[in-house]
């Protein structure tokens, strides 16, 4: 392992392990001690991503891990902020251990010492570019003048100043990824955590945000663990380079380290396409003195007088300084010290002559330079070989390796087989041993009456709230001049959805006023809004327990299939024996009837949050309420507002159904021409009721429809 000065080091990871299947502990890496990884897959269905990886950050070091997809690489920096928990080893920050932190402590860890960012930017989309930027220090609680002080100058430092009011979909994607640099150096952290953030951008953008990264680097030294699959980045960016496969670092070593000396075909694939004389150093190659003392004047035989060169300069900045100097050339460092001398032959060896790779006797790869051009090895030993294959399929079980129509037609020989049993055995016809329906039925009956007799004084109390409610809400709708309601109800459609929406909401109220209906259609509104209120009201807290708990998920699907396929009019039963006649066992009714697809929509709107905002919100510190209310909530909101789409609709649906328990409004004028066999009267209040259908679930959409396009983080 390539070690740095103790005293400056800032990460230490040790014997690192993250192995992801169930009844995995801390004991796990010993149970596959020398299996590969994927016998070990085989023989205990685990995924091994990392296998006791060690290294050591220097202080203002760009430490770069590099590796094919599937390597460990972006799981091994996410060990090391634990947004993914390690399954053993160590990772200690500034010599204390990040896995013994607890819950606040890593909390802390994740605000003040480490920011991360990530390849698919992970920005807030409902933010603007100074919010975003600002995030990390809204977490912290600081004060917002200072926070959006801080944003401002580090937006004016990665080129983004005038862009501090947009939105991220407004960015080009260069742009949004100097808004995630930005929100990370905002915090102004030590240690920087940089999971292949330029992989997702055009070539030419890469290589302006490779270059923002080292300006930056030089004025900040920030101590910064790298990720990414490119060689040429690696080499450009840091000052020691890491390089895994499944799951292990297998060479470390500085830029030149890894191009002059590839440890095997694995390392040398990824050095073939790299020229070794834009990586190699003139310090790296120089021919040193054996007794290592300091070249004195007069200087060496064959020393070109006044020819030097400085030891960090690579071979091509060298030959473009010394291109017609013969013999030796001096080598000093940056303060002017001679380390050394080095042949000018030598710097035109590395520049133009292919490297080649042979195996030295310990198993490695030697660089050296011929003229044959020669290539270094391909990676066919990535490829799984034919015993491996082998053992995957042995695994898959016999029934995975048949076709569907086949099992199809197993499945249908078994039931034929098993009904001709039955037939010889019982006959046809035979009923069941048992109905426990009238039982079932009479308990429910009595537990309805407990309840009643119970809990009467906390029924009333419910019934006269929200009796309270629905007749304010009643008496205020009635009080307000017609022409208000028309004109208000015109201005929001308009305002909302379009002109034409609008001239319809209001040509709609007008004529329902024309016909009589206007004092129905006024209670049915109020009714409908106490409804939704209450089913919204319950339904959010629910959705958000479902969606941060897999086990009240679980618990509350079935209850909300069975609420969703229970004719509607069985609502009503429960509601009369609870509350009586009247408006309130109708809103009971309608509140169950209506509520389900809000809690189904809310708790998939925040499951639906892309992973990537959350990860990136939880590396910055973000506590769980936090995450809900900043993030997670105000993106899940189109979601959502199809869940209250829904349930009003679905509450109006009820209006006729629950004029039977004694519910006013139209609802109440359909069912009473019904009854007196008036179909123009009844088509009428349906046509009323449809109206206002289609005037609330236009202005829902389309306020969800901008919501929406609000959260877009494509890129312009």
């Amino acid at each position: 392992m390539n070690r740095t000065n103790e005293a400056d080091i800032r990460v230490s990871v040790r014997n690192l392990w993250k192995i992801f299947g169930e009844g995995v502990g801390p004991d796990f890496p010993e149970k596959i001690e020398g299996l590969s990884k994927t016998e070990a897959q085989a023989a205990h269905n685990c995924v091994v991503a990392l296998q006791d990886v060690s290294f050591d950050v220097a202080d203002g070091e760009t430490f770069v891990v590099m590796g094919l997809s599937g390597s460990g690489k972006s799981t091994l920096v996410r060990c090391v902020n634990r947004l993914i928990e390690p399954t053993v080893g160590t990772v200690s920050i500034d010599g204390e251990d990040v896995l013994g932190y607890t819950e606040l402590e890593l909390t802390e860890f994740r605000r003040k010492k480490t920011a991360m960012v990530f390849q698919q930017f992970g920005l807030l989309p409902h933010r603007t570019v100074l919010d975003n930027a600002a995030f990390g220090l809204e977490i912290q609680d600081v004060p917002h003048e200072e926070r959006v002080a801080r944003a401002m100058v580090v937006l004016d430092m990665v080129g983004l100043k005038g862009w501090e009011f947009y939105r991220p979909s407004a960015l080009s994607g260069g742009m949004q990824q100097r808004v995630g640099l930005a929100r990370a150096l905002t915090s102004d952290p030590q240690i920087m955590l940089m999971d292949e953030p330029f992989s997702a951008l055009d070539p030419l953008i890469r290589r302006d945000m490779q270059n923002e990264l080292i300006r930056i680097q030089e004025a900040m030294h920030k101590t910064t663990i790298f990720i990414t699959h490119d060689l040429t980045e690696a080499v450009k960016l840091g000052t020691r380079i890491a390089i895994m496969r499944d799951g292990a670092i297998i060479q470390l070593g500085t830029p030149e380290e890894i191009v002059a000396n590839p440890v095997d075909d694995y390392v040398a694939e990824f050095t073939r396409d790299v020229r070794p004389s834009t990586v190699l150093t003139v310090g790296y190659l120089m021919e040193k003195q054996s007794d290592g003392t300091v070249v004195e004047t007069p200087a060496p035989a064959g020393m070109a007088i006044g020819a030097e060169l400085v030891a960090g300069q690579t071979v091509d900045e060298a030959l473009s300084e010394q291109w017609s100097t013969p013999g030796k050339l001096a080598v000093k460092d940056e303060a002017g010290t001679l380390l050394g001398v080095i042949d000018r032959e030598a710097l035109l060896q590395a520049a133009f002559e292919q490297p080649s790779f042979e195996k030295n006797g310990n198993g490695t790869y030697t660089g050296g330079t011929n003229g044959s051009g020669g290539q270094a090895p391909t990676m066919e030993a990535q490829l799984p070989t034919a015993e491996e294959l082998r053992l995957r399929e042995s695994q898959l079980g016999i029934l995975s390796r048949l076709n569907m129509p086949t099992i199809m037609a197993l499945t249908l020989l078994f039931l034929a087989g098993l009904t001709a049993a039955l037939i010889a055995t019982i006959g046809t016809g035979e009923s069941f041993p048992v109905d426990w329906g009238p039982g079932i039925a009479s308990a429910v009956d009595d537990s309805i009456r407990w309840t009643t007799r119970t809990f009467a004084p906390f029924l009333d109390a419910i019934s006269d709230t929200v009796l309270r409610m629905l007749l304010v809400l009643e008496d205020f709708l009635l009080w307000l001049p017609w022409l208000t309601v028309v004109a208000a109800m015109g201005l929001l459609s308009w305002r909302t959805v379009n002109g034409k929406i609008a001239l319809f909401a209001m040509g709609s109220l007008v004529a329902m006023g024309l016909v009589g209906y206007w004092e129905s259609a006024m209670e049915t509104v109020a009714l409908i809004i106490v409804a939704v209120i209450l089913s919204i009201a319950i339904a959010i807290p629910i959705g958000i327990l479902a969606a941060r708990s897999n086990l009240v998920d679980g618990l509350i699907r079935p209850v909300l299939d069975l609420m969703q396929t229970m004719p509607a009019y069985v609502y009503l039963v429960p509601g009369i024996m609870l509350f009586g006649i009247g408006n309130v066992p109708a809103i009971f009714a309608t509140v169950i009837y209506a509520v389900p697809p809000a809690i189904r929509l809310t708790n998939l709107g925040i499951r639906q949050v892309t992973p990537q905002v959350v990860e990136a919100a939880q590396s910055f510190g973000t506590t769980r309420r936090q995450l809900l209310l900043k993030v997670q909530l105000p993106m899940a909101i189109p979601t959502i507002m199809a869940g209250v789409n829904q349930t009003i609709m679905m509450a109006l649906a009820m209006v006729v159904v629950a004029s039977l328990v004694g519910a006013g409004g139209l609802g109440e004028d359909v069912l009473r021409a019904l009854n007196r066999f008036k179909p123009g009267e009844a088509l009428l209040g349906g046509l009323a009721i449809v109206a206002l259908a289609i005037i609330v679930d236009r202005i829902t959409q389309a306020w969800a429809r901008e919501r929406q396009a609000a959260l877009s983080t494509e890129a312009k």
